[in-house]
């Protein structure tokens, strides 16, 4: 099995780990919000060091990524919470 079949299993397993289909509204778009918001933190992060190649190593710094990619997910799940709820409340 190549990495790109593991992938599609590890994502089908992660989906029905996280998701259900009787699951509020609420933690779906949490959820949408999360992936969304870390996924483009550690891009935006990380894609600078990635082209910089054979630049020294800084100590620690796809920890400070990965935490900074936590928190903006976690920020950005809360807003989509938020937000998807009062535009359903509005209507």
């Amino acid at each position: 099995m190549g990495q790109f079949e593991r992938l599609l299993v590890w994502l089908a397993m992660a989906r029905t780990c996280l998701y259900s289909p009787g699951m509020s509204r609420k933690p779906v778009y949490f959820l949408m919000g999360f992936f969304v918001g870390a996924v483009v933190s550690l891009l935006w992060n990380a894609m600078p060091i990635i082209r910089a190649g054979g630049a020294p190593s800084i100590p620690g710094i796809w920890l400070d990524i990965a935490v900074q990619a936590v928190i903006i997910g976690l920020l950005l799940g809360l807003v989509a919470m938020w937000f998807g709820t009062w535009r359903r409340n509005r209507n």
